[in-house]
């Protein structure tokens, strides 16, 4: 079943107490029926980041409707399988289902690929599908400046580099509505118990995109190449409420594969990761039982 599905919409399979709600190494979460589900703010991210992978490919306007359910492997670097519904206002056509496959690269940081975004095939339609693997190691092939660790924040004069800096103007943020998703998604992978009320705290203060040295290109809007964003923001859920702090997040698109690859960081502030680990294993221990700590803070991912 697992198999032929590829991993997606296992909500209606039916099996027995003994299996403990876990099919092929996979948890299942219908989000029609269920008031919460772990880490609620940061797959409903996820769903969305698919959902802006099929939009920069098809050309398409599609907006993120209602989580439906999601299956995903029980480790701290986790893969997901989520079905989604969309609708494009533009095109005034019908709710569509979406399928997204998002697979982690790392622990408690903004690290993953994005292999799959589709509408969802109807059952008896054939179709070529990938073989299942519980968790994919790969991604868009970086190269150039998209290469490696990510970089320290530039300086004032790096930024005036006007051949690889574009400063968004703010009437722009309007149209590029994938800039607060992606410090969303940043902030949300930091920090998995970040809720939808603390995410309407955010506020985008500035914003700069780097690419490559000719520039972004008159279709930077659309997302479609590689590049370093910038973020500069307050956040109004803490106590220094006018304190600018910065995020960092590199897209890297593969034009061959298709794949979408987003890394970010929080750069500077107070290093609380160790406090966050401490409760994702907590929250993990409570929905799929004591981790294997043998493993180290990556559970499960080899």
């Amino acid at each position: 079943m697992v198999g032929e599905t590829e991993g997606f919409d296992l909500v209606d399979v039916s099996m027995p107490d003994c299996m403990n709600g876990m099919i092929k190494g996979l948890r299942r979460f219908d989000c029609q029926v269920l008031s919460d589900w772990p880490f609620r703010s940061l797959v409903l991210q996820y769903a969305k980041v698919g959902l802006h992978r099929y939009n920069l490919w098809e050309g398409t306007n599609f907006e993120f409707d209602a989580l439906l359910n999601f299956n995903m492997t029980p480790n701290c670097v986790a893969s997901y399988y989520i079905t989604l519904l969309a609708h494009d206002p533009s095109a005034g056509s019908e709710p569509k289902h979406f399928q997204v496959r998002i697979d982690e690269q790392e622990y408690s940081s903004l690290d993953l690929a994005c292999s799959i975004a589709r509408p969802k095939v109807p059952k008896d339609e054939v179709t070529t599908k990938k073989p299942y693997i519980p968790h994919f190691h790969g991604g868009a092939v970086a190269d150039g400046i998209f290469e490696g660790e990510l970089p320290d924040w530039p300086s004032d004069d790096d930024f005036s580099d006007e051949k690889r800096f574009y400063v968004v103007e703010t009437q722009e943020l309007q149209e590029v509505d994938w800039v607060l998703m992606y410090l969303e998604l940043v902030i949300c992978a930091h920090d998995r118990f970040t809720s939808a009320s603390d995410l309407l705290e955010l506020e985008i203060v500035k914003v700069v995109i780097e690419s490559y040295e000719d520039g972004l290109g008159p279709d930077w809007k659309l997302g479609r190449k590689s590049a370093n964003v910038y973020i500069t923001y307050k956040d109004k859920s803490k106590a220094d409420v006018n304190v600018e702090r910065k995020a960092m997040v590199r897209r890297v698109v593969d034009e061959g594969t298709k794949y979408l690859s987003l890394i970010g960081k929080l750069c500077g502030g107070p290093k609380e990761e160790q406090r966050f680990r401490v409760h994702v294993r907590k929250h993990h221990e409570k929905h799929f039982g004591k981790l294997d700590s043998s493993s180290g803070t990556r559970p499960g991912l080899d």
